[in-house]
């Protein structure tokens, strides 16, 4: 193998591999990146036998050949080289790379390529498009609320349902929930509802640009997603998603709105108290007001105030200050829509775009230990 390019790309490519390197060293092979070269094309994967990544982009190709380098090492070098033409030379006996930059030399030892395992297929699966921005405001908004808890593999992703002209997107780690939904055209002929990992979900908010679509495909143990001459290949998560439509609530004794900015500084300066406990906070509205208070406790004790909107009686309610600041996070709109029924009962942030999108944020209370 041996070719040349620029510096800056191959930074940009490694990059966006890098993000599927094993962590761990039970397959030493894969902590690292496969490099091929067939003529001007240069494909570079990985993978941790979960998630997958591929990326080809064009150089100037002088003899095809392949390699695997250890992903930090061979990352870390071509980081620190001067954004210039980087000249690079396999010795096959060896397995053996040769990097020169100006006056710069490395060689860096690899491992046999034939031991670096293939991508998984996506066998007789199902293809749809959507557009990557779409794709991506679902994503930030369903990531949030994925659970941490490995004993529960169903919750540890988001619930992804696709239909001819509806598509959904769920999570929840039990204490919260997001649900959004977009009236987006598809070409599956069938109903598609399948959980993607919340791995998956994170490198797809990464890598993800907005002027495209994404290509999809899917079958009982695998999704492919293509854009931007990138591939990504998730294994999906098996088990069932819990029934969403039964937590949500389909009314509200009140409602009430305020300035999305105003009210996520006043939950952040609380929340600089509240954090030093258990992160707690409880809101109390009535008449046009917002109280966000913090208990009262060794740290100190916290006290905000803005105006809202309100119809219907007070309400008072003990919620999760990391859990509220999330989803103050991703909104994008200028005012917050509230809905409560009561102190025992979930706050409910909703919101619905011009396009028709509909997001649904459930936050679960906090008993009072009062």
């Amino acid at each position: 193998m041996k070719f040349s390019i620029n510096q800056k790309e191959l930074y940009k490519a490694l990059n966006i591999v890098r993000r599927a390197v094993a962590k761990n060293q039970t397959l030493p092979i894969l902590t690292g990146i496969f490099l091929s070269l067939d003529n001007n094309i240069l494909t570079l994967k990985s993978t941790d036998l979960e998630l997958g990544i591929k990326y080809d982009l064009k150089v100037e190709g002088q003899v095809n050949g392949s390699i695997v380098l250890p992903a930090t090492q061979f990352l870390n070098i071509i980081r620190e080289l001067p954004n210039q033409k980087i000249e690079i030379d396999l010795n096959k006996d060896k397995w053996q790379l040769e990097i020169k930059c100006l006056n710069s030399l490395f060689k860096i030892n690899g491992f046999d390529p034939d031991e670096f395992p293939n991508l998984p297929k996506v066998e007789d699966s199902a293809n749809f498009s959507l557009p990557a921005k779409k794709f991506k405001e679902m994503i930030k908004k369903v990531r949030i609320s994925t659970s941490k808890d490995e004993t529960q593999p169903a919750l540890t992703g988001a619930f992804f349902e696709v239909e001819t002209e509806k598509v959904k997107m769920v999570s929840t780690n039990t204490y919260r929930l997001s649900y959004i939904e977009a009236p987006l055209k598809t070409s599956v002929a069938e109903k598609i509802a399948v959980i993607l990992p919340g791995s998956t979900l994170q490198e797809l908010n990464n890598l993800l640009e907005a002027d495209e679509s994404v290509e999809i495909e899917v079958d009982n143990n695998y999704a492919r997603f293509t854009f931007a001459g990138i591939e990504v290949i998730s294994r999906l998560i098996e088990g069932k998603f819990p029934n969403y439509e039964l937590v949500i609530p389909d009314e509200s004794n009140s409602k009430f709105s305020a300035d999305l900015s105003q009210l996520h500084g006043a939950v952040k300066r609380a929340s600089l108290i509240a954090k030093l406990d258990a992160n707690i906070i409880t809101l109390l509205a009535e008449d046009g007001l917002m109280e966000i208070n913090s208990a009262e406790g060794s740290s100190g004790y916290a006290h905000e105030e803005l105006k809202i909107e309100i119809e219907g009686p007070k309400q008072k309610i003990n919620i999760d200050a990391g859990y509220f600041i999330d989803v103050l996070k991703v909104l994008d709109a200028e005012e917050i829509n509230i809905e409560m029924i009561g102190p025992l009962n979930p706050l409910v942030v909703k919101s619905q775009s011009e396009a028709g999108d509909k997001f649904i944020y459930l936050i679960m209370p906090v008993r009072s230990q009062a």
